[in-house]
């Protein structure tokens, strides 16, 4: 049977367990305890604001000639058995570039993600199901093995906008083939779940031994390799892994009993090519209208958060603060995949009980 969701944001009784979120920055200058903050940095360093069960905020500061190597010293797991009324599920989706000169990031995803499982197990209570699946961020390709981008790619795309002017616009238009004109018949593309040792997704559940999900999504996040667009269409991706047009990933989002975590890794612009809003609305038409169901998290370009690149703004489209880091600092991704990510699923686990 189906439950429906109780939609409750934050209350003060939990405050102890708010002590637990540390979430990274973006380019929203309004913060809140709800909200606590990490400042990206710059070459002379940055500083992490970590708000406490008290409401207080400290300011830790970082030096590195390459930014600041983020340090997330969180309290020991809290028993959530005893505080959370109930989560049903989660379902994560990975959005993964798969564009040429992506190897390294998607490595590093690899290696981060075994804590990851293992910060989200301890933070989740038992008998949670869970859902993991990734998809990549390309959408050019007509047909297997048709000529297109990295070598074909009609406008550059070294800076942080793409595809802000009618003339790139046009020139986008020939390579955005979304599911709703052709199935282009390619592994992870178009927004669907690559498929990777005959799985779409890896279903678990937070009480089963947590080795088959590690192994199966480290081989799948490097097995989604370099062979995509150029031109990367990560809010596209998310969006059409959530429509009934890709009729292979049905099962993998729940309904309103179940919290989606959507997280990307790219190192380029987006170069999606509809309205922020009709992407959010595709992904809300599969949450039951429920933006306290979806979560944002992101190991992006700096750029994007700070000029509010369409990316950002989707990812804000669904009310709190995602999490984010700089996806060059490859050595943060164990620390942002993994307690801070896992911490604010429980979080949402509370705000969004189930019975």
């Amino acid at each position: 049977m189906r439950h429906t969701a109780r939609v409750r944001r934050r209350p003060a009784r939990l405050a102890p367990l708010l002590a637990l979120l540390t979430a990274c920055a973006g380019a929203d200058p309004q913060t809140n305890a709800s909200n606590p903050t990490l400042d990206p940095g710059t070459s002379s360093g940055g500083g992490i604001i970590v708000t406490t069960g008290d409401g207080t905020t400290t300011l830790t500061t970082l030096s590195g000639t390459t930014g600041p190597a983020m340090k997330l010293d969180l309290p020991p797991p809290v028993d959530m058995g005893s505080l959370l009324p109930g989560c049903g599920a989660v379902d994560i989706l990975f959005v993964v570039d798969n564009s040429k000169s992506m190897a390294e990031y998607q490595m590093a995803l690899a290696a981060a993600f075994p804590q990851f499982v293992d910060a989200m197990i301890a933070n989740l209570p038992e008998d949670v199901s869970l859902h993991v699946g990734l998809t990549t961020t390309d959408f050019t390709c007509a047909n297997v093995g048709d000529p297109c981008c990295p070598d074909t790619c009609p406008v550059g795309n070294t800076l942080c906008q793409i595809g802000s002017t009618p003339e790139e616009i046009d020139a986008l238009k020939g390579f955005y083939h979304p599911p709703t004109e052709s199935d282009n018949g390619v592994n992870g593309s178009q927004g669907r779940l690559f498929e990777y040792e005959g799985l779409s997704y890896f279903e678990t559940n937070t009480s089963d031994d947590p080795a088959g999900l590690k192994t199966w999504f480290t081989g799948a996040a490097i097995a989604a390799g370099e062979q995509g667009s150029s031109l990367e269409m990560p809010m596209a991706a998310a969006a059409f892994a959530a429509n009934p047009v890709n009729a292979g990933n049905a099962g993998f989002i729940r309904g309103t009993d179940a919290i989606l975590l959507i997280v990307f890794l790219t190192n380029d612009p987006d170069a999606s090519l509809e309205s922020v809003i009709s992407y959010r609305d595709m992904v809300l038409a599969a949450k039951g209208d429920c933006p306290e169901c979806v979560l944002t998290a992101g190991l992006l370009k700096a750029c994007v958060p700070a000029e509010n690149q369409r990316l950002w703004q989707f990812m804000k489209a669904f009310g709190d603060e995602p999490i984010w880091s700089d996806i060059e600092k490859k050595t943060d991704y164990a620390k942002v995949v993994g307690q801070s990510l896992a911490t604010t699923l429980t979080d949402a686990c509370i705000n969004i009980p189930v019975g």
